[in-house]
C-alpha cells in the first residue's frame, strides 16, 4: 500500500510550502533549469529569467567544491550548437539530440 502521509523523494515539506530541492541559483549544482550534462564539469543551462541559454565551467572537479560559472550566454539554438561543437561538448549524439529539439531562439514568456 503506498505511504500517503511521506512525501516523494526529493520533496521537503517545511510548513511554508513545498520545496523540490531544485535551486533558483544559477550556480547552484542542483539549479532548476538545467538543460544538459556533456561532461562532468560542462553544463548548459536556460537562465533564471528564461531569455538565454549559458554554457557552464565547473571550476573545480569535485562537485562539492567549487562554483559553476558562465562561459557563452547565447540565444540562438545554432549558435549555442556551435559554441557547444566548438568546445568539444557535443562528442555524444544523444547530447546533440538533446539540443536539437531546442527552439530556434530563446524567448522570454509574455507576463502580465
Amino acid at each position: 500500500m503506498k505511504d500517503f502521509l511521506t512525501p516523494p523523494h526529493g520533496i521537503k515539506i517545511d510548513g511554508a510550502g513545498i520545496y523540490d530541492g531544485k535551486s533558483h541559483r544559477e550556480r547552484d549544482d542542483n539549479y532548476k533549469n538545467v538543460i544538459l550534462h556533456t561532461l562532468p564539469r560542462w553544463r548548459i543551462i536556460l537562465c533564471k529569467n528564461a531569455n538565454q541559454w549559458i554554457i557552464q565551467n565547473r571550476s573545480a572537479e569535485p562537485l562539492d567544491r567549487g562554483k559553476w560559472t558562465g562561459v557563452s550566454y547565447v540565444v540562438s539554438r545554432d549558435k549555442l550548437i556551435e559554441l557547444s561543437t566548438t568546445l568539444g561538448l557535443l562528442s555524444d549524439a544523444a547530447a546533440r539530440a538533446v539540443l536539437d529539439v531546442l527552439p530556434s531562439n530563446v524567448t522570454k514568456p509574455i507576463t502580465k
